[in-house]
């Protein structure tokens, strides 16, 4: 088991499109909604699989537009319906398999399940994850990954159910849990029990943040003209926190015809680098400024998910970066956070 260490584990080439692969997935897409990525135009996105598509998690694309987790917390969702005083309950939530999901991806799942999953729990979420599983493709380091700094990098037994891989004896499906071994059963290739941690591709020079002391020095920080720097960059568009693993703000709002006893509620995205994010009634905002919603973001990430979870909510996926219009890029934040604060570690 000492390869599964080995940061150079692969997916072997031409594998992603074998008829093999197609034909279990399209096998398990009996039983299950199946999730693959594929290429619409020059983007790659996750969409359902059919025998019309073609499975490429290995595309020139790395990332998809939008991350997995719109799976389990979709953009928008019914919460529940109503007529008069009867409350109706949204549809069963269907068994989904995502298929081709890299290190940092999976990683980040576990996490954004465990914020899900924390006090009372999210009921919508949790529903539709108890019925999901992840099936993992090793990954290709590109220049916007950063995983190693924010330790998402590597992933072991429950952190996912199936990892499609290369070995000695050709491919082979690593299983993360028991779960996974049981939806292998009828896979075309090998299937192994998972001892070790599986590692994506890091630079060997790459120095991790000081992630137990990014807390207090994020909250140090406010204030400082960096956020104000940043604010006359950033457009508050919101992409950021869109194409984000693990970002999950929502909204509700309620939906009625001419009849308003009768209608539904819905929750959708949100992002907390809008400006009515806020907002509340009377028409105050507690975060007026861009800069201070700059903060808010990255404070929830290296703060209080770090404090919550021993985690930063950052997978390092490099994901907002690839979409931001002006290349706002968190390595160069959380370094100028470094640096303002008199840390001086993590510059490289």
């Amino acid at each position: 088991m000492a390869e599964m260490t080995n940061t150079n584990i692969g997916l072997s080439r031409g594998l992603e499109s074998t008829p093999e692969l197609k034909r279990w997935l399209l096998e398990l897409a009996g039983s299950y909604q199946v999730l693959t990525p594929v290429e619409k135009g020059v983007n790659r996105v996750f969409a359902e699989i059919s025998p019309g598509l073609e499975v490429v998690p290995d595309a020139p694309q790395e990332r998809t537009v939008l991350p997995a987790k719109k799976a389990f917390l979709p953009p928008e969702e019914p919460l529940f319906g109503f007529e008069k005083d009867l409350l109706k309950p949204p549809p069963q939530p269907p068994g989904t398999v995502i298929f081709g999901l890299r290190v940092c991806e999976l990683s980040a799942d576990r996490l954004l399940t465990a914020a899900m999953e924390s006090g009372p729990g999210d009921y919508p979420f949790t529903s539709r994850r108890r019925l999901g599983f992840t099936i993992g493709v090793p990954c290709r380091r590109s220049a916007a990954c950063f995983c190693e700094k924010t330790g998402h990098d590597r992933i072991g037994a429950g952190d996912f159910d199936l990892f499609l891989a290369s070995s000695e004896e050709g491919p082979v499906l690593w299983a993360g849990t028991v779960e996974g071994r049981e939806l292998a059963q009828g896979a075309p290739f090998p299937v192994r029990a998972i001892e070790e941690e599986i590692r994506a591709p890091v630079p060997p020079d790459s120095q991790a943040w000081p992630l137990d002391a990014l807390p207090g020095l994020l909250r140090e920080s406010f204030g400082a003209t960096m956020w104000e720097e940043l604010a006359t960059r950033c457009l508050g568009c919101g992409n950021c926190t869109v194409v984000c693993p693990l970002c999950y703000c929502f909204f509700t709002r309620d939906e009625t015809g001419w009849d308003p006893s009768v209608g539904r509620r819905l929750r959708h995205w949100d992002s907390c680098q809008l400006v009515a994010f806020a907002r509340v009634a009377g028409g105050h905002n507690f975060r007026e400024a861009r800069s201070e919603r700059i903060w808010y973001r990255f404070s929830h990430k290296f703060m209080r998910m770090q404090e919550a979870f021993a985690r930063p909510g950052c997978s390092g996926c490099g994901a907002c970066l690839h979409f931001c219009p002006v290349d706002i890029d968190p390595r160069r934040v959380i370094e100028a956070v470094l640096e303002v604060t008199g840390s001086g570690q993590g510059a490289r």
